[in-house]
C-alpha cells in the first residue's frame, strides 16, 4: 500500500486516508488529485522522465525517509479507525463466545472442570487483548512522535479521528478536516 501511495504522489496525487472495512476485511485507500503547483510540476517532470511508468517497472526511486513518514501516516490512520473501547469489544466478544462454547462442551457431568477451564481461557483471552491494545498504543505513540518531529500537523476529521497532515500543505475539500484550536474539535 505504501508503494502505491508513493508512486501516486510522484504523479500528481496525494494520500489522504486508509481504513479497513471490518465486515469484508479489505483496505480502502483514498488518493486525491493534488492541484498544488509543486505537485503538478513534479508530476509533469516524472511523466517526462518516466513515460512508461504504467508498466510498473519504470518508476521514479523513492526516498526512504518519505516512505517511512507515509508508512507512519498510514499506520496511524489504521490504528485510529476504532477507539480502544471498540477494539476491546470487537476482540472480547468472540473470546467470550468461544469460552462459553468450551464450557458447554464439558456437559453437566463435568461442570466444575468446564468452569475452571473456561474461566482460565477467558482470563488468557482478556490478557492477550489487553496486551494487543498496549502494543497498538505503543506503536501509535511511536508513529505520532515521528510525524510530529517531521512537522506534520495534527488535525481532527468530522468523525473525531485524529489525523496528520504534511507540513506546508492546505487541506483539500470544504471543511473535510478541522484544525485543532479553532473551537470545533480539539
Amino acid at each position: 500500500m505504501t508503494q502505491l501511495a508513493l508512486v501516486a504522489e510522484q504523479f500528481g496525487y496525494i494520500y489522504m486516508d486508509l481504513h479497513m472495512n471490518s465486515e469484508e476485511r479489505y483496505f480502502t485507500m483514498l488518493l486525491l488529485p493534488d492541484h498544488s503547483g509543486h505537485a503538478r510540476a513534479r508530476a509533469a517532470a516524472n511523466w517526462a522522465r518516466y513515460p512508461h511508468a504504467a508498466d510498473g517497472r519504470s518508476l521514479p526511486p523513492d526516498e526512504p525517509e518519505v516512505r517511512e513518514l507515509l508508512k507512519a501516516r498510514m499506520l496511524t490512520d489504521l490504528g485510529r479507525q476504532y477507539s480502544t473501547r471498540h477494539r476491546a469489544v470487537l476482540a472480547l466478544v468472540p473470546a467470550l463466545l468461544a469460552t462459553l462454547e468450551l464450557w458447554n462442551e464439558f456437559g453437566p457431568e463435568n461442570r466444575t472442570a468446564g468452569i475452571v477451564l473456561a474461566s482460565g481461557s477467558l482470563v488468557l483471552f482478556s490478557a492477550l487483548v489487553l496486551l494487543g491494545i498496549a502494543y497498538a498504543r505503543r506503536d501509535s505513540t511511536k508513529y505520532t512522535r515521528k510525524l510530529e518531529a517531521a512537522g506534520f500537523t495534527a488535525v481532527t476529521d468530522r468523525n473525531g479521528r485524529r489525523r496528520y497532515y504534511p507540513p506546508g500543505r492546505h487541506l483539500p475539500g470544504p471543511d473535510s478536516l478541522v484544525f485543532p484550536g479553532n473551537g470545533l474539535r480539539d
